[in-house]
Formats: structure tokens, C-alpha cells, sequence
């Protein structure tokens, strides 16, 4: 049997198998999650807390709670549901209090339910800026100092290779004007764009393909984590963006990069085959509101579904140019299934399989990875990993 816990008495295991010794699990009838959340050591957002214990087994809800760093873990077993604000309730509030348009609101409820409004609130505050080791031209540590002297301070992303978090920086230089900045020492980028290249694993000496560069921020942390050995094609249609792409191409060092400006969706008429494939699509952009408030009022379901159309055809297009056996990661900063989970649904649906994904923040794979500002200080960011069969 589980110990007593703080005066709580624990259940019968046999209906728990799986819990931990110092696990708690407290079956009550009409009781409140906030109750025994005070108990804890570590803050846990209440609506994350209620939403596990809606749908999770007892061992699920314990594991995933001492992924986040508890020492013993707490189960309500009640059978009275918890009360949840309405969905309707929810979305005038992202309306009337954060400037969503009812069609978005509606989306984002519709991903997150009550949790919406803690990603709104978190939007309204400009996100923490990150940064990119590229140890093609220089060390984690020789940068920390260099930077650390100029008065920014960093702090290690636990679940990136090499990214880091800016705590605090100067008001002279901009982070975008250091002088290692321009001699490529780091990249400013987001975590989400870091993870999704970690989650492709490039290799030295393979053959890979970013199929929409933009201005090359994905493409040279690819070219860095392949030491610049093999070959990366990117592919970007759009002129203004690959003047950018081929500057920080230069800019980072990076010598096995090929640019072709060209549409994506073209490309398998070229004949080539890659070892790996990125896609981060061009997509509704919903999850950069913090950046873009405008996108709350401009988004709409004909956006959504033009963009979901692109994104099927470029994603058709980087299946048919990976081998057999390759690996394809798919990313969009949109919180909408749409430009997502369903878009990735259409290859598992011709017998791709989808690669599980560790989680930032949690101990569990998961078939995508979503990405919130309240909960990772991001964007919202989807990733997701498929092989070819």
C-alpha cells in the first residue's frame, strides 16, 4: 500500500498498479484539485492539472506529474466531474479581454479549452529571446563570455543542444549588432525552430533538403549539425528571402549549402532523393500573435484553409523526394489542427508512421510536440516526425 501522505490517506493499490513509493492517490467525492495542489512543492497550472486527471489513468497522471520535477505525485479520484468553465464562457473572454476575433477564440479554445486563456495572457508580454550556439566557428563557453561581457546573460534551454535563453542584455549593442553576431558566432532564433531541426537529426555526410529556407535559420543549424559535411539543398521561392538565406548562409560559415529559388512543390521533378527532409511550412502564422497582435482580427477560415492546402501539396512533394527508410519532420508556428495534426494525418493515411518525440518538460514521447507560451515561453509551434516506409 501507498504511504500516508500529510494526513491523506492513500486508496487500494491493487486498482493503482504502477504508482511510485511516495505517490499519493486520494479518493474523495466532493473535493477541489486546489485543495491538494497546495500540498505540493512545485507549481503546477491548475488547468493543466485538471485537464490530466479528466482523462488519465492514475499511473499516467503520476508519471507525467513527476516528469515535471515532483518529488511524490497527487491523484484525486473523484466522481463528481470538475467544473469547467464553459466554451462559450472562454471565448468571450478572448474576445472582450485579449482582441480575438470569434473565429480564432473559437480555434484556440478549441486546442487548448480552458488553457486559452492562460496562452492569451501570455501572448500579451513580448516573449524571452533565444539564441544559437554555432559551434561551426565557435565554443558554448568562449561565447557565454564574450557575450557575458558585454553584459548579456544566458541561461542553457535544458532540452536544446545549443540553445540558450537571454536573461538580461545591454542597451548598446542589440543583440542583432554585436560584433559576434556578425562574425557568425549565434543565431537569434526561437526553441521551437531549434527543436525541429534537433528532432530531424541531420548527420555528417547525408544528403538533406529544407524545403522552405526562408531566411535560413533551420537550413544553418542544419548545416552546423552536419559539421558541413554532405550536401543541403534549400529551397526558397521567394526573392527577398533568399538574398537573406544566401547572407546568413555566409554570415554562419555554413559550405555545403545549395540554394535553389524555386517553388517547393516542384521539386520532385528534379529527380533527387534525400536522406532527411524538413518542411516548416508557410502556414496562418497563429502562433506569433505576441509578435504580430494584428493576426488576432486577420485570420480567417479561407486563410486557414489556403494555407492547409499549400501545406498538403509542399508535404506530398517532400515525401515523394525522401527515400525509403528517410526521416521527414513537419513544423508550422500554428496552433490550428488544421495546419498540424490533419495536414500530417494525409501521409499516415498513404502508411507513413509517425516517430514518437520527447516532449520539453515532460518524461513522456508523444506522435507531435506542441509548443505554448504559457507553458515552454514560446510561440505556439507544432513538430512532428514521420519515416518512409
Amino acid at each position: 500500500m501507498c504511504n500516508v501522505h500529510e494526513g491523506y490517506a492513500t486508496c487500494n493499490p491493487a486498482k493503482y498498479r504502477g504508482l511510485h513509493h511516495g505517490d499519493v492517490v486520494v479518493p474523495v467525492a466532493e473535493v477541489r484539485c486546489e485543495r491538494y495542489l497546495c500540498k505540493l512543492h512545485t507549481q503546477i497550472n491548475p488547468c493543466v492539472s485538471k485537464s490530466l486527471t479528466k482523462s488519465q489513468p492514475p499511473p499516467s497522471v503520476t508519471y507525467c506529474l513527476r516528469g515535471w520535477g515532483l518529488c511524490g505525485s497527487l491523484y484525486v479520484d473523484s466522481d463528481n466531474p470538475i467544473s469547467a468553465l464553459d466554451k462559450e464562457q472562454v471565448v468571450a473572454r478572448l474576445v472582450e479581454s485579449y482582441g480575438y476575433s470569434p473565429f480564432f477564440a473559437e480555434k484556440l479554445v478549441g486546442v487548448l479549452g480552458e488553457e486559452a486563456l492562460s496562452a492569451a495572457e501570455a501572448s500579451e508580454k513580448p516573449l524571452r529571446k533565444a539564441i544559437r550556439v554555432n559551434t561551426l566557428k565557435t565554443t558554448h563557453r568562449e561565447l557565454v563570455q564574450r557575450l557575458g561581457g558585454k553584459g548579456f546573460q544566458l541561461s542553457r534551454i535544458p532540452w536544446l543542444r545549443n540553445g540558450y535563453w537571454v536573461q538580461a542584455e545591454p542597451d548598446t549593442p542589440p543583440l542583432g549588432a554585436t560584433h559576434e553576431y556578425l562574425f557568425g558566432y549565434y543565431f537569434v532564433q526561437s526553441p521551437p525552430s531549434m527543436y525541429a531541426v534537433e528532432a530531424l537529426d541531420p548527420r555528417p555526410g547525408e544528403t538533406v533538403l529544407d524545403l522552405a529556407a526562408g531566411a535560413g535559420g533551420k537550413a544553418t543549424y542544419i548545416s552546423q549539425l552536419m559539421e558541413n559535411r554532405g550536401v543541403l539543398v534549400a529551397v526558397e521561392p521567394r526573392r527577398g528571402k533568399v538574398a537573406a538565406l544566401r547572407s546568413n548562409v555566409s554570415r554562419m560559415g555554413c559550405t555545403n549549402t545549395v540554394i535553389l529559388q524555386m517553388d517547393g512543390r516542384s521539386l520532385p521533378s528534379l529527380g533527387m532523393v534525400f536522406d532527411r527532409v524538413l518542411l516548416d511550412a508557410p502556414c496562418t502564422s497563429s502562433g506569433v500573435v505576441s509578435r504580430h497582435p494584428a493576426l488576432k482580427l486577420r485570420v480567417s477560415a479561407k486563410d486557414v484553409a489556403e494555407q492547409q492546402n499549400l501545406q498538403v501539396a509542399l508535404l506530398e512533394a517532400a515525401y515523394r523526394a525522401l527515400k525509403v527508410g528517410g526521416v521527414l519532420v513537419y513544423s508550422t508556428c500554428s496552433y490550428f489542427r488544421e495546419e498540424g495534426e490533419e495536414v500530417v494525418g494525409r501521409l499516415v493515411d498513404r502508411g507513413a508512421s509517425l516517430t514518437p518525440l520527447g516532449s520539453p518538460g515532460e518524461t513522456v514521447s508523444k506522435k507531435w510536440v506542441r509548443f505554448y507560451p504559457h507553458m515552454h515561453g514560446t510561440e505556439g509551434f507544432f513538430v512532428c516526425r514521420v519515416t518512409k516506409n
